[in-house]
């Protein structure tokens, strides 16, 4: 009995000090990327799973890149005043599970400005394609978040676009237009632990010496 105590002892010590080997699994670009598409849209980006046969998912990353490409219209309605101003396009690419646990995985694009001096009344002007890229990265460690990316078979992460249009002028009453399109993808890369080989040794040695005590 005091041996099968100094054991358990020795092992209780030990193993809270023993370090664990940190992994990643990927990244994992989506298979189902969103091609340059007239906004607002609704999609979804896939990923793999987390392979839990690896080890513990202790952390998720999402990284996401997108662009858009914008022609402005801008018209000046007054009947008699000319207009001068500037216009700008900005898009919200927002990415979200269906537990909603993730914190809004969002790129904010803003288009450069479309300036416009002395627009005489009743005309219109256009801008011309303006592209622009952006990216986002986030990581997330709650637990729900990782019971949801482990396990086989995708998941699917619903993606949404929001658009405005700003403008803002001097002179005669102006209103601006937009068409843009958009385009996202992404990856997910993770975090995992396995015991090290010390560890796993330890235990099964531990284990071994307690059964031969009991008898």
């Amino acid at each position: 009995m005091k041996k099968k105590f100094v054991l358990c002892l020795f092992v209780l010590c030990v193993l809270p000090g023993m370090s664990f080997a940190a992994l990643l699994s990927g990244p994992f670009t989506t298979t189902t990327p969103i091609a340059s598409t007239l906004t607002d849209w609704s999609s979804s980006l896939q990923f793999p799973k987390f392979n839990s046969a690896l080890g513990n998912l202790t952390m998720v990353q999402i990284d996401l890149t997108g662009s858009m490409t914008t022609v402005l219209t801008v018209k000046n309605v007054s009947s008699t005043l000319p207009s001068s101003g500037n216009a700008k396009t900005e898009i919200r690419m927002t990415v979200q599970d269906s537990g909603g646990n993730l914190n809004f995985p969002e790129i904010d694009l803003l288009s450069s400005a479309f300036a416009y001096h002395n627009l005489g009344a009743g005309q219109t002007v256009t801008s011309g394609n303006l592209t622009i890229n952006g990216s986002s990265s986030d990581q997330y460690t709650a637990a729900a978040v990782l019971a949801e990316f482990t396990g086989p078979g995708t998941i699917a992460l619903p993606a949404n676009t929001f658009t405005l249009t700003w403008l803002t002028n001097t002179g005669g009453n102006t209103v601006a237009s937009q068409v843009t399109s958009a385009q996202l993808t992404g990856t997910v890369t993770y975090s995992y632990e396995v015991p090290e080989p010390a560890t796993m040794l330890l235990l099964s040695l531990g284990g071994l010496m307690l059964r031969k005590s009991r008898k």
